[in-house]
């Protein structure tokens, strides 16, 4: 046997989506049900463990022999499943190798084929699909009941074809696509599971006594909204809209950014109102929920795993998972105000934190990295690139002022200000430079006085009449920039036109080629980004492709949006390559940054290895300045 294709029904009393594979498996009551598998292409078979049906001994064999390839469609979760099983029923230590496996679900991605088992058949036209009738199926076999479900019978017979045919669109989406993931990708495929199996360790008493003081503090919210508002469920849209209504505040919507903007716009608001609304978004923190699936999540060792999503995102990036590492507030509490703050949340003393930091739910906001700590005698090892994404967008456009900058000063706001406003770098003044600052963090991508405002212009003191000259004015200074735009729209048209084969953009290190399914375009690295079904509407011309199902738009301006983040992700990815095979424990990264844990002993050490390497451009990128910042800490936090 050479490759073994695979796809597994389960049981737990966990729930999956909550705490994520390897809490759901390491739970007592979890179980393998059905083992379906395809060995070197043969037809799909299942043993119904469930029912005593033993593995044959040549298939129980393949699973952890190096010289058999496993296959499956989001191979994690196959993986750790079968990791836990084996260790049930015989001595066997961690996780099985993920260098055996190959994800077809990560393939899928690669190419343009992103989404879960139907998405990926249907985009992929593959003749097999995915039953429909599954997730009733699922939800009677695979999830706790009230009664005990008989594992027989009708019912049961249909799941057994449903995990037979999940094997047969497995095989079918891996045959569909164009190639396998490349050799590079597998390597980092490899890599970020076993990031997710060793997992990072989380301060359990923090997260407790948080989610017990914000359930005290939401409680003490409501309470005090339904004195304000009279109304017996405020959390009701409809109550509380009504209620304002009848204060002569009508609001269409009660989302953060209407209630924000009520807030700070001049309109007359009564006392009352004005308390309602801010007590309304005082209980808005879906931030601080973090804290409770870090609590549930971590296994019985502390650490949370699977935490990171491999080509979660079109570019290549990772998707965050579970406590969504990409999507952590940062908080305005730094230093000493930080570890006072921590060290109250950790006492349970909620009235020292309302007496020294105001809003218990701002202070809780403003810890949650801090959820994430080291092993014990271990310390964390921050590394993150210095403003990657302005430094690949100057390189790939050839915008030589801004990569002087980079090489030397590293002022680019201040450089940028002085362009735009046609004076020297020493008459930047503090007005300036916060413009040049809001138009490089806003502009890049062809945005416009829309984007100024989403980035904070006005907030910085900008007036809105000269949103659109700040947009002409940095598009001036920025040539290059806006040529790279034009020239990667018009190369991605053409080839998707078939008016050309092949055409070179970014002083030829991106390459647009076209595909039997729509457009690739090759990175620096040799990696391709897939588009599929790219085309011009006939009849305003506005360029599309198809994503997850349904048609996006796009244009040169996010193209190179995609472009310069795919490039920003490879960079980490070679450094995080590199870093691991210099034996750095990698427990967690996100964009543009990388957390080791490291002995106490050693972490200066493994902070100045993690800052060369993420400061020295790989061979497919010369020329390009990069620079890279760290520290050390013994809990995580920003800077």
């Amino acid at each position: 046997m050479r490759t073994l294709g695979i796809d597994i029904e389960t049981f737990s009393d966990e729930d999956l989506g909550a705490v994520g594979v390897h809490r759901y498996a390491a739970s007592p009551g979890f179980r393998v049900l059905l083992f379906g598998y395809s060995a070197d292409g043969s037809p799909a078979e299942v043993c119904d463990l469930a029912n005593g049906e033993p593995l044959p001994r040549e298939v129980a064999r393949a699973l952890d022999d190096p010289q058999v390839v496993k296959r499956a469609f989001n191979a994690q979760f196959e993986r750790v499943c079968l990791s836990e099983h084996l260790r049930r029923g015989r001595p066997f230590d961690g996780y099985l190798d993920p260098a055996q496996w190959r994800c077809t679900m990560a393939q899928a991605a690669y190419w343009g084929a992103s989404g879960g088992l139907r998405q990926a058949g249907a985009c992929l036209g593959t003749d097999v699909q995915k039953d429909a009738a599954g997730t009733r199926l699922m939800n009677r076999f695979s999830r706790p009941q009230p009664a005990p479900v008989p594992r027989e019978g009708e019912d049961w017979e249909r799941f057994v074809a449903y995990c037979r045919t999940d094997v047969e669109c497995e095989t079918a989406i891996a045959a569909a696509l164009p190639g396998p993931l490349p050799e590079r990708e597998q390597r980092l495929y490899v890599l970020d599971q076993r990031v997710n199996d060793a997992g990072v360790r989380v301060d359990r008493a923090l997260a407790r006594c948080a989610v017990r003081m914000a359930e005290d503090n939401d409680e003490r919210l409501q309470a005090r909204l339904r004195a304000v508002t009279g109304l017996a469920n405020p959390n009701s849209v409809a109550q509380l809209k009504g209620w304002l209504d009848a204060q002569g505040a009508c609001m269409p919507s009660l989302n953060r950014e209407a209630v924000e903007a009520a807030l700070a716009g001049g309109g007359e608001l009564s006392d009352a109102v004005r308390e309602a609304l801010s007590l309304r978004l005082a209980g808005a923190k879906a931030t601080n929920k973090k804290y409770a699936v870090a609590a549930r999540a971590a296994g019985e060792d502390g650490r949370l795993r699977g935490s990171f999503q491999f080509y979660g995102a079109s570019t290549g990036r990772w998707a965050g998972r579970l406590v969504q590492l990409q999507n952590l507030a940062r908080g305005d509490l730094q230093g000493r105000d930080r570890d006072m703050a921590r060290e109250l949340v950790r006492a349970g003393d909620a009235d020292g934190v309302r007496m020294l930091y105001g809003d218990v739910a701002e202070t809780l906001k403003s810890l949650v990295r801090t959820v994430l700590v080291p092993a014990r005698g271990a310390a964390l090892v921050v590394s993150d690139f210095a403003s990657v994404e302005a430094r690949v967008l100057a390189w790939l456009a050839g915008e030589e002022w801004a990569l002087d900058v980079f090489r030397t000063t590293g002022r680019v706001y201040e450089a940028t200000a002085a362009r735009m406003f046609r004076v020297a770098e020493g008459e930047v003044t503090k007005e300036l430079r916060q413009r040049g600052k809001v138009a490089t963090l806003a502009l890049g991508y062809q945005g416009g006085p829309a984007a100024l405002e989403r980035m904070g212009a006005l907030r910085a003191g900008v007036d809105k009449r000269d949103l659109p000259r700040l947009v002409r004015m940095w598009r001036l200074a920025n040539p290059g920039i806006v040529r790279l735009w034009a020239e990667t729209e018009d190369a991605v048209r053409a080839v998707a036109a078939r008016e050309a084969g092949r055409l070179a953009v970014a002083k030829g290190r991106i390459e647009v080629s076209g595909a039997g399914f729509g457009v690739l375009v090759r990175l620096p690295s040799g990696r391709a980004l897939a588009y599929r079904g790219m085309r011009a509407d006939p009849c305003d011309g506005r360029l599309s492709y198809v994503a997850a199902g349904s048609r996006t738009e796009t244009y040169g301006g996010r193209l190179v949006e995609n472009v310069t983040q795919a490039v920003a992700r490879d960079l980490l990815a070679e450094a995080m390559l590199e870093l691991h095979g210099d034996g750095r424990r990698i427990v967690a990264h996100v964009h543009d940054e990388v957390v080791m844990e490291a002995d106490e002993a050693e972490a200066a050490s493994v902070l100045g290895a993690a800052r060369a390497a993420m400061s020295r451009a790989p061979e497919w990128a010369p020329g390009l300045p990069l620079s890279a910042e760290g520290y050390v800490c013994d809990y995580y936090r920003k800077g």
